[in-house]
C-alpha cells in the first residue's frame, strides 16, 4: 500500500513540477517581475516560486514531525502573517538559484515519502489552513498549493 501511494503521489508531485517548471521556463528576465499577488506586500512571479519552495520545505518539516509524533506547529501560528514575511526570510533571490532550492526541496520530499511505512500515511498534524490532516493529505496539499499558483501564475502572465 505504501508502495502504492508514493508512486501515486511521486507522479502528481511530478506532474505538477514539470507545469511549473515548463511556464518558468520560458519567460524572459522582465516577466520574473510581473506582479501575481498585490494585497500587502506585491508578489512578483519570483515571489510566488520562493513561497512554493518554502512552503513544500515546511510542509516536508512537519511530516517528519508526525512521525516523531511532535506538534507541527504551534498553537499561536498564524498563516497571514507568516506568508507576509516571505520577502524578509528569503530575501531577493535569482530565478537560477530558485530552480535550484525547487529541485533540491522536491528530491527531499520524494525520498521522505519513499521511505513512509504503511501506518505512517494516515498519521495526522495540524496543517496550519487545512487543520488536522493525515500524512497523506499533506503530499495532497502541496501538490494542489503547486498547481493552484501555478493557475495564478498563468492569469497573471496572461498565458
Amino acid at each position: 500500500m505504501s508502495a502504492e501511494r508514493a508512486a501515486h503521489w511521486t507522479r502528481k508531485l511530478n506532474e505538477s513540477r514539470a507545469a511549473l517548471f515548463a511556464l518558468l521556463d520560458r519567460l524572459s528576465p522582465q516577466q520574473w517581475q510581473t506582479t501575481v499577488f498585490s494585497e500587502g506586500d506585491a508578489w512578483t512571479v519570483t515571489s510566488v516560486l520562493a513561497h512554493l519552495v518554502e512552503s513544500e520545505l515546511g510542509m516536508s518539516i512537519h511530516v517528519h514531525k508526525i512521525r516523531k509524533g511532535e506538534p507541527t506547529i504551534p498553537d499561536d501560528f498564524d498563516l497571514e502573517r507568516w506568508n507576509a514575511g516571505l520577502k524578509r526570510r528569503t530575501g531577493d533571490v535569482a530565478p537560477d538559484e530558485l530552480f535550484a532550492r525547487a529541485v533540491a526541496t522536491r528530491a527531499k520530499t520524494l525520498e521522505v515519502m519513499d521511505s513512509l511505512n504503511d501506518d505512517e500515511w494516515d498519521l495526522t498534524g495540524r496543517h496550519p489552513s487545512r487543520g488536522e490532516i493525515t500524512v497523506d493529505q499533506y503530499y495532497e496539499t502541496i501538490h494542489a498549493h503547486e498547481v493552484a499558483h501555478l493557475q495564478d501564475l498563468r492569469a497573471s502572465l496572461r498565458l
